[in-house]
């Protein structure tokens, strides 16, 4: 912090106009009294978490969810977007061949060749951080398909958690009509308490921690006029979760 200009000045100036000297002393955290949000889905398996989350994800969010394994992977990816690609009923259907963009995320190109999924029809494109922002965003806009690697599973919402990085540009999971989960089942558990606390350690331990934290449940929704739920109204039309067994 001592790259910070003049901040002994501002900060002994605000104590002035507080009337008081400077607390320079960490706060201590206080006890909860209650602490049931620990305790929703606590003993729960990773097996009972998934079929949880896929369960919600069909009933509530009106998402696909599918469990595949790494061997399985490049053939559900496929699959998955041969759906979208030729859907009929697609909001925005083209003569022009299909184009899906694929995360950078090492984690994820480990798995499976995105090339695999090239054919005369669809054309594959991994996000590409030396072409720039731009290119970038260009090629998002025009993707039927955005395939990203979730960093975390929530099942009790079916959402997923998805962390900002140069590999995987926030654009990905955002602007294509239909967006593509990737997640282990290892990474799957059970509320908002967990996930946040793996941003809380991650702190505690003095990693970076990343610009941009995205929760998202299903494809975008709204329920704001007469309660009717309306859905791709500010993003995504579809999404499908595709859960790694054995991973």
């Amino acid at each position: 912090m001592s790259d910070i200009i003049n901040r002994e000045h501002f900060l002994d100036n605000i104590a002035a106009k507080l009337g008081r000297p400077r607390q320079i002393k960490p706060v201590k955290r206080p006890s909860l009294l209650y602490t049931c949000h620990h305790e929703v889905m606590a003993g729960k398996s990773s097996d009972e978490l998934k079929h949880i989350l896929i369960d919600y994800t069909r009933k509530a969010l009106g998402a696909h969810a599918l469990v595949t394994t790494k061997d399985g992977l490049s053939e559900s990816l496929r699959q998955v977007c041969a759906d979208y690609c030729n859907d009929e009923t697609a909001a925005s259907p083209s003569k022009t061949p299909s184009e899906t963009l694929v995360s950078a995320d090492p984690r994820l190109l480990e798995l499976f060749d995105p090339e695999q999924l090239d054919s005369d029809v669809h054309s594959v494109h991994v996000w590409n951080t030396q072409l720039g922002y731009g290119p970038n965003i260009k090629i998002a806009e025009r993707a039927k398909v955005g395939i990203v690697y979730a960093e975390q599973a929530l099942a009790e919402s079916g959402t997923m958690v998805l962390y900002s990085q140069p590999a995987q540009g926030r654009a990905i999971s955002l602007l294509p009509e239909a967006s593509v989960f990737v997640v282990p089942k290892s990474a799957l558990v059970a509320r908002l308490t967990q996930a946040t606390a793996e941003l809380y350690k991650k702190a505690q331990q003095g990693e970076r921690l990343p610009s941009c934290v995205n929760f998202i449940s299903g494809p975008s929704s709204t329920a704001d006029i007469e309660l009717i739920k309306v859905v791709g109204v500010h993003g995504p039309v579809h999404a499908t979760y595709i859960i790694i067994d054995d991973l």
